[in-house]
């Protein structure tokens, strides 16, 4: 295949061939770990990453199936005295990124035979999409393409030598693996391939599977840590399995299975052609163009090598268009590291190509330069992992992003002490990292409730006694949605970021005010607004600004229900913020609600993301409960819909900026924009 494919091996003899992928590797592994860095989040992530980090800490446990490999590497580097904890493992997510482009750049060399070629590919699977994305925060896949391109280097190895050594120890590696992440287990149909196309049937011979079965059993007995470790309970406490069957769901993973297969073969061809599709937008079209030149290169040259490589992304195709949750575009990232090393066998071909036409321009040398034959062609290629780069960076680069920890702190800054707080996982971890990592507010109690897969599991967690031992619940509503499961059952006031959830109405004295009657705007002839308190100080993002409106009823109010909506927006009619509620959030029964009586009503604005700062207007509307018209304003703001009432201004800030000091290391942060 080298011959047919690959410039001449000469291109090594000037140096040695190992000396020259050392070089290569640690270039490699230093651009990589720069560009990581640099875009680095300097905090802890929403869901998975907060609860990793939070449990690589405390030497703990993940949600199923646990990822004990995972816990048992990052542990020591949650404890390095640099930065705080979220940007130490950070760090090793990226530092694991970067070691396993220079580990891929060994498997491509392998298989293209060309350093230039694997170089490319390497550089070009650092800088795609996704993979670029898993470096910048804490997450298990930047170890998973560690580990799988070890495997294959290994069984690279063993189609090498034939050693049966090689075979052992992939079969240790392989269940090391497992103990990271469950997709490790999709190349196992690809391994045994190769070694029957390789030496057939009677090579499995009771030695040979007996041992391989067994070292894959020790690699695999990596998951004893989890009962062991959960004898300690240590945060976050809810993954720690403490009896045999605990152990087993949390191995089986549970929560996952309802959404495996559960759709038909059609939606599961139209996921194939969906996320198949976004090649080239991880690879752009150049990289694309390369990858199917070194298909069929590589099946033509090698086949059972190509039928390998094949194996790999297909089965992985075949499992990820069957589950259906959010991250599923991660999981195709053995697709990925397959489609880069066709690209590599595709570089290496145009290589040669290139060569071929420069020496034929060259006839009057005797000799022609490598430097003349191959150094056009592999200018051009490295077009493709800079387009990479420039396209790729402004969608990694998460190196300003805060928004879980302005999260986090908001809403424990605000709850009542003692409080329940019901979330799901995607917004709960980051509220656990604060308390089980930093020691803030240890008096509050965290279930993920919502994150359950069913309803009748949900109803069954939030019994009415269970909601009363507590002084105060609060339910944060993000990526799962019983909101209106809990409020048929409950009061719900929206607060900001959360809602406080209340299972009696309130006493008639805290939720009617001492005020006179008199409107300063009303809406047709049912509701009249009373007054507006709003507080003093600027909105930014990741913050809450409160403010209170007074209602009472007009003439024409017959009791029915009736809806606020508002709407905080700019001059050009921008909206950055709109809430619907029921008038009084129904704290009060309005078909009791009397003339002359105000009913005060509090909201707080909350802005999850960064807006353009600057001045806004702040309007209500009036409507009854499921009409399609509001009641016209007899105070309407000028060149406003009729209905509208504009409550106040609102000056928005630009997000606050939070100290990196002690967060990031000087020579980390000096690379940031």
């Amino acid at each position: 295949m080298e011959a047919a494919t690959h410039p001449s091996a000469s291109q090594g003899q000037s140096a040695s061939p190992r000396r020259l992928d050392a070089i290569a590797c640690g270039c490699l592994f230093l651009v990589s770990l720069l560009a990581y860095l640099r875009t680095m989040r300097p905090t802890f992530g929403w869901g998975d990453s907060s609860e990793l980090i939070t449990a690589a800490y405390h030497l703990g446990n993940g949600h199923a199936p646990g990822y004990p490999t995972w816990m048992l590497i990052m542990h020591p580097f949650s404890r390095l005295p640099i930065g705080d904890v979220a940007f130490r493992v950070n760090f090793a997510t990226a530092l694991l990124g970067a070691l396993a482009v220079a580990l891929l750049y060994l498997v491509y060399r392998t298989i293209s035979g060309n350093r230039i070629a694997a170089f490319v590919a390497a550089l070009t699977f650092a800088f795609a999409a996704t993979f670029w994305d898993q470096t910048t925060e804490a997450e298990v896949y930047t170890l998973h393409v560690c580990l799988a391109a070890i495997i294959i280097l290994i069984v690279l190895a063993w189609r090498a030598t034939g050693k049966d050594r090689w075979l052992f120890l992939v079969s240790w590696v392989i269940g090391v693996s497992l103990g990271n992440h469950a997709l490790t287990g999709l190349m196992i149909p690809a391994v045994l391939y190769l070694v029957w196309a390789e030496k057939g049937r009677v090579f499995f011979t009771l030695r040979r599977v007996a041992a391989c079965a067994g070292l894959f059993l020790l690699g695999l007995s990596i998951y004893a840590y989890e009962p062991i470790r959960a004898m300690a309970n240590p945060p976050p406490h809810l993954n720690n399995p403490h009896n045999l069957i605990e152990f087993w769901a949390q191995l089986t993973a549970p929560g996952a299975r309802h959404s495996m297969f559960d759709r038909g073969l059609i939606v599961a061809l139209h996921r194939a052609l969906i996320h198949t599709g976004r090649l080239p937008n991880e690879f752009t079209l150049l990289g694309c163009a390369l990858a199917l030149f070194g298909i069929g290169l590589l099946w033509r040259c090698d086949r059972k090598l190509a039928i390998f490589l094949l194996l790999i992304g297909l089965v992985d195709v075949a499992y990820s268009v069957n589950f259906s949750i959010f991250d599923i575009y991660v999981y195709y990232l053995p697709l990925h590291l397959v489609w880069a090393a066709f690209i590599a066998v595709g570089a290496a071909g145009v290589l040669v190509l290139a060569g071929r036409a420069m020496s034929r321009l060259q006839k009057r040398l005797v000799s022609p330069s490598l430097g003349w034959r191959y150094g056009p062609a592999a200018a051009l290629l490295m077009v493709l992992p800079l387009m990479q780069f420039t396209g790729n960076l402004h969608r990694a680069d998460g190196s300003q992003d805060y928004g879980s920890e302005l999260f986090a702190r908001e809403v424990m800054g605000m709850v009542e002490p003692g409080s329940l707080i019901l979330a799901d996982w995607w917004t709960i971890a980051p509220m656990g990292y604060l308390k089980y990592i930093d020691g803030e507010r240890p008096d509050l109690v965290m279930f993920a409730a919502p994150s359950l897969h069913s309803d009748e599991g949900f109803i069954d967690f939030a019994q009415e006694d269970f909601l009363r031992s507590y002084p105060a619940v609060y339910f944060v509503e993000m990526l799962t949605y019983r909101m209106t499961l809990l409020r048929k059952k409950t009061y719900m006031v929206p607060q900001g970021p959360v809602y406080r959830v209340f299972l009696d109405r309130p006493p008639r004295e805290e939720v009617l005010a001492d005020l006179p009657a008199t409107p300063i705007v009303k809406f047709g002839d049912r509701m009249g607004l009373v007054k507006v308190v709003a507080s003093p100080g600027e909105l930014r993002p990741g913050k809450s600004l409160p403010f209170t409106l007074y209602w009472t009823p007009l003439a024409g109010y017959e009791g029915r229900p009736l809806q606020a909506i508002f709407v905080l927006e700019s001059e050009q009619g921008e909206r950055i913020w709109l809430e619907s509620n029921l008038l009084g959030h129904d704290l009060y029964p309005l078909s009791d609600w009397q003339l002359g009586e105000v009913l005060r009503e509090e909201h707080r604005i909350y802005l999850p993301d960064p807006v353009p700062p600057g001045e806004y207007d702040l309007f209500v509307r009036v409507r009854e409960r499921g009409a399609s018209k509001c009641f016209p304003s007899d105070h309407p703001h000028a060149d406003r819909d009729p209905r509208d009432y504009r409550i106040s201004g609102v000056l928005v800030a630009e997000a606050e900026p939070v100290s990196e000091q002690g967060r990031v290391p000087k020579m980390v942060a000096m690379l940031r924009p």
